[in-house]
């Protein structure tokens, strides 16, 4: 009898949180009764590169052996908005919220919850003001520069920013030098993009420090995938999050008029 009891124990407390060895993530949404949502580790949390979470009835329930203390968690919603957040070896992380109000939604058990924006940052640089000087960038004053940020537990933030630096290094190598900053936080995470041999000027830069960072808060950066594009002189002439859209037609006429 004594056995049973620890028995039940057991399994109670293995059922209200999480086991050291592994990570349980579990949640419930309104107004969302059946779906499926991708979940991504980019340090190795989950085991494969992409996972499903399911959600039946409103809820859903999954779990995961880890073999470090620390993990980061990307969950993409059908819209593409995503939930980032850090949850240690054992952790019982319970998620709540309304399908109609995805920002709202409330997180449990994480050890932090990684912000797609600061909103406590100094104005964004702005398209025609000098970009503030930092110990950080290497600008030469001779070629226009291509700054792009990203992180790995945003979600396509890096696919994005590497395609950009290796259009524009291939392209315009006469006269654009480019910078890859990364927002990672592990200490143990890839901090550069993997870039081809014609890429290799690309600058690259990573403290482990998130939004924290220096550069992010001198430069107002509140999103990512961002990039900003400066002339020789350090004036912004382009930025978003849009290569094709915001940064290359400025790249297009930089070109026609060095042809002319």
């Amino acid at each position: 009898m004594r056995s049973i009891f620890l028995m039940g124990i057991l399994l109670l407390l293995a059922a209200c949180g999480g086991q050291k060895g592994k990570v349980r993530i579990r949640g419930a949404f309104d107004n969302l009764p059946q779906a499926d949502l991708l979940l991504y580790s980019p340090d190795g949390g989950i085991g494969t590169i992409v996972d499903t979470l399911h959600i039946k009835k409103g809820k859903f329930d999954y779990r995961t052996a880890v073999d470090e203390e620390q993990h980061t968690y990307v969950i993409i919603y059908p819209n593409y908005m995503t939930l980032s957040f850090q949850a240690h070896s054992g952790a019982d992380v319970k998620i709540k919220g309304d399908a109609f109000s995805l920002a709202q939604v409330k997180v449990e058990g994480a050890d932090a919850i990684l912000k797609d924006e600061r909103g406590k940052s100094p104005a964004p640089v702005a398209i025609g003001k000098k970009l503030p000087k930092s110990k950080i960038v290497r600008h030469d004053g001779k070629h226009y520069l291509l700054l792009g940020f990203w992180a790995d537990w945003k979600y396509g933030s890096n696919e994005i920013v590497g395609n950009a630096i290796r259009t524009t290094l291939r392209e315009y190598s006469d006269s654009v030098r480019a910078f890859s900053y990364s927002l990672n936080l592990e200490s143990k995470a890839r901090n550069t993009i993997s870039f081809t041999e014609d890429s290799t000027q690309c600058q690259t830069y990573c403290d482990h420090k998130g939004w924290k960072g220096e550069l992010l808060v001198k430069y107002g950066i509140r999103n990512i995938p961002q990039m900003i594009l400066v002339n020789p002189e350090g004036i912004v002439v382009a930025k978003g999050s849009d290569y094709r859209k915001d940064i290359y037609p400025t790249l297009k006429k930089i070109n026609s008029a060095q042809i002319e």
